[in-house]
Formats: C-alpha cells, sequence, structure tokens
C-alpha cells in the first residue's frame, strides 16, 4: 500500500491576490451594500404606504367622506 503525501512547498509559491482585484471585490461590496440599503428603504416606504392606507380604509375620520368634495378637478 501506498501513502500519498501532499506537501505545499511542491505546490508552488500561493500568490496572495492582485490589487486590482482586491479593488474590484471591495467595490463589489460597495454596491451590493448600497443596493440591499436601497431595497430595505423601499421595503419600508412600501410598508408605510401600506399601513396608511389600511387606516384610511378602515373608516378613520381622516378619510374623505362619500359626500366630500374631492380635492382636484376632474
Amino acid at each position: 500500500m501506498t501513502a500519498a503525501v501532499f506537501s505545499s512547498h511542491l505546490a508552488g509559491p500561493v500568490t496572495a491576490p492582485s490589487r486590482l482585484s482586491q479593488v474590484a471585490t471591495r467595490v463589489m461590496n460597495a454596491l451590493i451594500e448600497s443596493r440591499a440599503r436601497s431595497a430595505a428603504r423601499e421595503l419600508r416606504r412600501h410598508e408605510a404606504l401600506m399601513s396608511d392606507l389600511g387606516r384610511r380604509q378602515d373608516h378613520s375620520p381622516l378619510f374623505l367622506d362619500q359626500s366630500d368634495d374631492l380635492p382636484f378637478k376632474l
């Protein structure tokens, strides 16, 4: 039976990532973070709108009555 031994010095030198690769990774991470923050902000706006519409539909006195004039001309 033979045993295979892997020696790291036989595999060759391990090169560090290039400067361009590091910059590209940072840019992509920043872009992903920005998109995530933007999506969270849009979600909060949507949830606020939905809760506002929900409040208006529950016969709130802030909602226009059927006999009230519309706030714009048709």
